[in-house]
């Protein structure tokens, strides 16, 4: 029996089960599937990216653009695992990093590649602090040019060189902060 859309007209945003985050791996689309034959296999790639994304729930322009465009980001990045931290664990994470209030929602990435190379369990990858973008065509420009770099640069043995070369050059540098073994460095050094 199909739902009768949200009187908003916004995406619900998935919910995480308390104490752990939720993995987001299939679409679910408000409009009936298409009927589609494809005689090709289908791919299976092997996820280089581990995607979570943290929001305590801001009345901010970058909220709304990232509530509006979830959809679409988790069916772009099908290879990588999202988790959506629930507004609950959002906020306890932020109270204990007092520094990062106003700056989410945050997109961060884990850099699987990078951790299974090195052979550690550190944190490899980046974080797109998306609440820095003050309007929503500056917020939706930023989550395209950042899932535009995933998709481009999923194959890149120095994702590091790749961030500060691509995101500076579409203006994102005081939104990314590359973290390699638990420092986080600014893109801009």
């Amino acid at each position: 029996m199909p739902r009768a859309p949200r009187e908003s007209g916004l995406p619900r945003r998935p919910r995480a089960v308390t104490g752990r985050p939720r993995r987001i791996n299939r679409s679910r689309s408000t409009e009936a599937p298409a009927r589609t034959v494809d005689a090709r296999p289908a791919e299976i790639a092997a996820p280089r990216f581990r995607i979570f994304i943290l929001d305590s729930g801001w009345n901010s322009p970058a909220h709304k653009v990232l509530q509006e465009n979830f959809g679409l980001i988790r069916d772009l990045q099908k290879e990588d695992p999202i988790y959506v931290l629930s507004r609950e664990q959002s906020i306890e994470f932020i109270r204990h990093h007092p520094e990062r209030i106003g700056r989410e929602p945050t997109i961060a990435v884990h850099d699987l590649a990078a951790m299974s190379e090195s052979g550690t369990t550190d944190f490899h990858g980046f974080r797109l602090h998306l609440g820095l973008m003050h309007t929503p065509q500056q917020a939706l420009l930023a989550l395209q040019n950042f899932v535009r770099f995933l998709r481009t640069h999923r194959q890149s043995t120095d994702l590091e060189a790749e961030i500060r070369t691509d995101l500076r050059r579409e203006g994102l540098a005081g939104a990314i902060d590359i973290v390699m073994h638990h420092e986080a460095r600014e893109i801009g050094e």
